[in-house]
């Protein structure tokens, strides 16, 4: 394992994209805004009109940005774990995962299941009851999205984003087995014949299921996604000179945006009929694939402006952001019927509410999260993002 006394060495191995730390607070963004963090009416004046209603209607998918990410920086640590010492440690990527994973997903899970609905004085209560009954075993082991898909939404938006925590966390018990145990040869073969599949079965359950639930919170009809940025890692290698990739992304690049733009403005993406809603879903994670390696691998403004520091340390705390969001969310519901008048009171609330969500983020990495994070060091056999 990497030597802590030997700083140097841990600098000269690191593996980390800072610019993909930019692209995860545009992902929360995203989601941010779909959950109505900003008010239609200020994200009009500020984004413009057609942007906010795009945002505010498919906002969402931003979490598979989220998952691009997770599926091509995971394994492009496990691939240099590969070539740097010969074999994948199983045992130390899991216990990576959970020291990062656990402690604030546990943390928002007892704050959402027993501290909140207190508070919102649904103890007692039998939709509580009820609650507790379908979700809360699920979500403790991480099969909240399937409570979810299979029997009915779970009624606290602060619980209901953990779904993507619950698919991310399925994920990571496939992926590090694709590098470990598949030969090389196969490797690439192998993911694409799963995403064909996730498609496929995502395809089956448009045709066959009215609900979108079905769809949405659904970890084998959203593995296509995560795949696909693992077959990014895989094709491309980020130790390797591409200057004709380099050049062709800068004269891409360009449509590639146009048509990110064009697919996040789609009126119903990923609804309607069954086509839509297996179909759109492809669509979107080509365009985030193509966004993450233009950051990665462009060396045009996009990865200059995604690797501004601010952006940088907001995307280092992303986790948080995202898990808390809700809560400050609600928390602003609750307060906001008591306030008087006074002007510009939207656009005020609007900052104030973020500023708190970051807030509530950076105390947790700093003072919650990072003890945790230090004991990652122990485990870590390929260096990324310091703590």
């Amino acid at each position: 394992m990497n030597d802590p006394a030997n700083p140097q060495a841990e600098t000269e191995t690191r593996v980390y994209f800072p610019q993909l730390d930019g692209l995860r607070f545009l992902a929360f963004m995203m989601v941010y805004l779909f959950h109505g963090g900003v008010s239609q009416g200020v994200s009009s004046r500020v984004i413009g009109k057609t942007a906010a209603a795009a945002l505010r209607e498919n906002g969402g998918y931003g979490v598979q940005l989220f998952f691009i990410l997770s599926g091509y920086l995971i394994v492009t640590l496990l691939l240099r774990e590969e070539s740097r010492w010969g074999r994948i440690d199983l045992k130390a990527f899991w216990v990576r995962r959970v020291l990062r994973i656990w402690p604030l997903y546990y943390l928002v899970l007892f704050l959402g299941f027993a501290v909140l609905p207190g508070i919102d004085r649904h103890w007692g209560t039998p939709g509580y009851a009820q609650t507790l009954r379908i979700h809360l075993l699920p979500f403790t082991f991480f099969l909240g999205n399937w409570s979810m898909a299979l029997v009915s939404p779970i009624p606290y938006d602060w619980l209901s984003i953990l779904w993507s925590v619950c698919v991310e966390e399925q994920f990571y018990l496939v992926v590090p087995l694709l590098i470990a145990v598949i030969k090389p040869w196969l490797r690439i073969p192998l993911v694409v014949a799963l995403m064909a599949g996730s498609i496929g079965y995502r395809a089956y359950c448009a045709r066959h299921y009215g609900s979108q639930l079905m769809i949405v919170f659904n970890s084998l009809a959203q593995f296509d996604t995560l795949l696909a940025g693992v077959l990014l890692a895989l094709v491309i290698r980020p130790d390797r000179d591409r200057p004709r990739l380099e050049w062709a992304l800068t004269v891409l690049q360009w449509p590639l945006y146009a048509v990110s733009a064009w697919v996040i403005s789609m009126p119903r993406l990923g609804q309607g009929d069954p086509y839509h809603r297996a179909w759109d879903f492809v669509w979107v994670w080509l365009c985030g694939v193509g966004i993450v390696l233009v950051a990665v691998e462009g060396r045009g403004w996009l990865g200059k402006a995604l690797a501004y520091s601010r952006l940088v340390w907001l995307g280092k705390i992303s986790y948080g952001l995202y898990m808390y969001h809700e809560i400050i969310l609600w928390l602003r519901g609750r307060i906001e019927p008591f306030l008087p008048w006074f002007p510009n009171k939207d656009e005020l609330l609007s900052i104030a509410c973020l500023a708190l969500v970051i807030a509530a983020a950076a105390l947790s990495y700093r003072h919650y999260e990072s003890r945790f994070l230090e004991l990652k060091r122990g485990w870590t056999r390929v260096p990324s993002r310091p703590v």
